[in-house]
């Protein structure tokens, strides 16, 4: 991003940035992210177009900006935790409840732009690097000899896949059941014999 969102902000920044984010969600809901142009957004946010490049290169920085304004929400620092099953079924929770509080936009920007859309992707890539980060920085991994990124790749792949399969897919889920999907998941499902007969 061009501009630093973790710095302090003055109201004027946030304000700024708030409605850009805001033209943004509300374009999406409306139409595919191809079709928004940036003259649309800056009309819609009631910004000339060069407050637009004062805080942004282009679409798909304030993209970026937006993911993180949802992702501000998901409480994952773990720091000084032994990172187990049970931290990361938190962390589940967390970014079950957040994508919950956001389902009706995520529905919404999905009439618009199709599972398999470049917009899809970029949210989901966005999303499970921050999974990743937060794991991989908090595991401690002694006991096995798999390599921190692959366990960290592994969990983050895990708890997205059954985010999406429950919000993308549209299907009605409690937290409960959700948890133990990706309780399942991580144990492995599936269980195959060294020497089948």
């Amino acid at each position: 991003m061009k501009y630093n969102p973790n710095q302090k902000q003055s109201r004027g920044i946030q304000r700024t940035q708030r409605a850009f984010a805001a033209a943004m969600f509300k374009s999406l809901a409306e139409k595919p992210f191809d079709k928004i142009t940036i003259n649309a957004l800056c009309q819609r946010a009631d910004y000339p177009r060069a407050t637009f490049y004062n805080y942004f290169d282009d679409k798909f920085d304030l993209l970026n900006f937006c993911w993180f304004k949802i992702a501000q929400d998901i409480h994952l620092n773990v720091n000084d935790v032994h990172l187990n099953r049970a931290t990361i079924k938190e962390a589940f929770a967390q970014i079950y409840k957040l994508f919950n509080s956001y389902q009706s936009l995520l529905l919404s920007i999905i009439e618009n732009n199709p599972i398999d859309s470049p917009l899809v992707n970029h949210f989901i890539r966005y999303f499970t690097q921050i999974i990743y980060t937060s794991i991989k920085s908090n595991l401690n991994l002694k006991a096995i000899q798999t390599p921190t990124e692959l366990v960290a790749q592994h969990c983050s792949s895990t708890i997205l896949e059954v985010l999406k399969w429950i919000y993308l897919g549209q299907h009605k889920v409690s937290l409960e059941e959700a948890e133990n999907y990706l309780s399942e998941l991580l144990s492995g499902p599936i269980y195959l014999e060294d020497n089948p007969e």
